[in-house]
């Protein structure tokens, strides 16, 4: 079964992430992998926490993006990993397809108009530049 990985960014792309999760699940079972990627605490605000609490911090907030996406596959039966990093948003998600062997990685459909023309601005057309640039991320 092949791995997809769907990047959520905000509870409200939760919501259509999971209706095209469906779509696709229903046309081929794939294994489905949900992501959400939380920025780092700046260094001077971190310091004074320990490393667990940012974890548990980081962890807490990720998945209460990903929750709306959750309690709708979980409704469609369909089966899912849940996961929360911290990083640049778009250099983790192609990291983290190519360590989990994603043959896939289910973006937001690109933005039309004058930021379109410049590949600039959404997290998606970032990991579609990336993964052009010949990443080991699927395409």
């Amino acid at each position: 079964m092949n791995a997809i990985l769907v990047p959520i960014g905000s509870t409200s792309e939760a919501v259509r992430a999971a209706e095209r999760v469906i779509a696709r699940y229903r046309a081929e079972p794939v294994d489905v992998h949900l992501i959400n990627v939380q920025h780092p605490l700046p260094r001077h605000v971190a310091r004074f926490f320990p490393r667990s609490e940012l974890k548990d911090f980081h962890h807490d907030a990720g998945m209460r993006v990903l929750a709306p996406a959750t309690r709708a596959l979980d409704a469609a039966g369909i089966p899912h990993h849940d996961h929360v990093v911290v990083g640049h948003a778009a250099e983790a998600i192609v990291r983290f397809a190519a360590r989990q062997g994603c043959a896939d990685v289910l973006l937001e459909p690109p933005e039309g108009g004058l930021r379109a023309l410049f590949h600039a601005g959404s997290v998606g057309s970032q990991v579609r530049h990336l993964m052009r640039a010949g990443s080991d991320a699927p395409a």
